[in-house]
Order: structure tokens, then sequence, then C-alpha cells
């Protein structure tokens, strides 16, 4: 009887033995299987450009008035006539006040001989400048001012209104030829183009190129000239002006990186 519970016990210590020692086993535990991350192979680098063409819808007109007389008094007298002349001729077109200004006014001496100091008279020129929102006026308020006294044209300067948002529609279109090129260029070389790193704006601007009276003239921008054919240009009246275009353009540089195709 003692034999056999000593059997029992020794079992029983034995059992409890594989049991602690199983549980201190380490138990090796599933782990998903993750897919590896693909890995950039380097960057590409390229531009992009583009150009929107639209025809101006305003433009600002300089006139000069210039006379001469033997006293400042008397040549002053006489271009405040001519300018109030000149100024009811525009306002003749319906030209809002707010676009009539003066824009430069003086009064100096001529002289017959400078090194004797000897003054033959004075000249007074009032500058004046008038922006019309209306380009079809170009043509009469120019005529109607000339003939009421201006003695010169100053300056013509064609611009568009709304070229804060042509500028933005420029950019997108630089931003998508670029892109368009570097999946290109990725697809050409074997890879796939990835995420954009970086995005660098070169200077963008805008001109005009058209002709008045047969004349060809240009207006350049932030020191580019641009030589672009008036293509749809608008004619007024007796076609002695012509109207070109103005030309908004934008230019970026970009940086992507390259993956390798799956």
């Amino acid at each position: 009887m003692q034999n056999q519970s000593l059997g029992n016990t020794i079992l029983l210590v034995i059992v409890a033995c594989l049991l602690i020692w199983n549980g201190m086993e380490p138990r090796s535990t599933a782990v998903a299987a993750t897919p590896s991350e693909t890995v950039a192979t380097g960057s590409i680098s390229v531009s992009g450009s583009s150009a929107i063409r639209v025809q101006p819808d305003r433009v600002v007109i300089v006139f000069g008035i210039e006379t001469f007389a033997k006293t400042p008094r008397a040549s002053q007298a006489h271009n405040a006539r001519l300018s109030r002349e000149v100024l009811d001729a525009i306002r003749a077109h319906h030209i809002a006040e707010r676009d009539i200004a003066t824009a430069h006014f003086t009064i100096q001496p001529r002289y017959d001989d400078y090194d004797w100091n000897i003054i033959s008279g004075y000249e007074a020129r009032n500058t004046i400048a008038v922006t019309l929102r209306d380009v079809q006026k170009l043509e009469p308020v120019l005529v109607a001012a000339l003939e009421a006294g201006a003695t010169s044209v100053d300056g013509l300067e064609f611009s568009v209104t709304n070229l804060r948002e042509l500028r933005d529609e420029a950019h997108e279109l630089a931003i998508q030829a670029a892109l368009e090129k570097a999946a290109a260029m990725a697809t050409a070389a074997g890879t796939t183009l990835g995420d954009v790193t970086n995005i660098h704006e070169d200077a963008w601007h805008y001109g005009y190129f058209g002709s008045w009276r047969g004349n060809r003239q240009w207006m350049n921008y932030q020191n580019v000239v641009q030589d672009l054919a008036a293509e749809g240009a608008i004619t007024l009246e007796d076609g002695s002006i012509s109207l070109g275009q103005i030309v908004v353009r934008a230019q970026v540089s970009l940086t992507a990186k390259i993956m390798p195709r799956r």
C-alpha cells in the first residue's frame, strides 16, 4: 500500500514537472506577411511652360498738350485753355471722370542761348492719361483729342482686366505640361512617376503685340519681349487700327520621384 502511494506521488511530481516545462517553452506566433513597400529609385526634374492669348479689353492713352508763350503766365493760360478743350472732347465720348487724370505738368524756359542765359519764352506741358474700358472707343477718342488741341500721343498701353485669372490658368497649364513630360520620360526609362517633391515658379510675364496704322508695335513686361502673330485681331471701323493680343506666359520647374515599374 505504501509502495502504491509512493508511486502515485512520484507520478504526480513528474506530471507537474512536465506541465511546468511545457509552459516555459517559447511558442511561435503567426505573423501576417506584409507586402514590401515600393522604394523610389531616384528623381526626375523637368520644366513646363504655357501661353494664353486673349484680346485686350482695356487701353490707356497718354496725351501731351504743349504750349509756348513769352511769359510763364501766358503759356500756362494757353495750356489750360487747350487742356479744357481736349478734356471736353474726351468726355463727349462718355468717359468717366475717374478714368481721366493729369499725369504730369511742367513749365520751363526755352533758351536762345544757354551760355548767355537768353530766354526766348516758356513752354508749358500738360500730360493727360485716359483709360478706355471699351477698346472700340480708341480711334474716336484719339481723333477727338488731337483735333481739340492735343499736340502728341505719348503712349498707348493695352491690357486685360482679368489678368490674375489668366495668370493662374497659365500656371496650371504649365504644371500640367511639366507632369505630362515627366510621366512620358519616366515611362520611356522603364519606371513610373511618383510624388512631386518640389515645384519652382519661374518669372511669369505678359506682353502685347499688335499694330497701329500699319506700324508694328510691341510692349514687354519683366524684360521679356514678345514677338507673336496677332491671330484673330480686331479691326476697328475703317481698318486704321487693328488690335493685337495680350499673351500671358508661365513657366515652372518641378522634381518628382521615379519608382520601379510593378
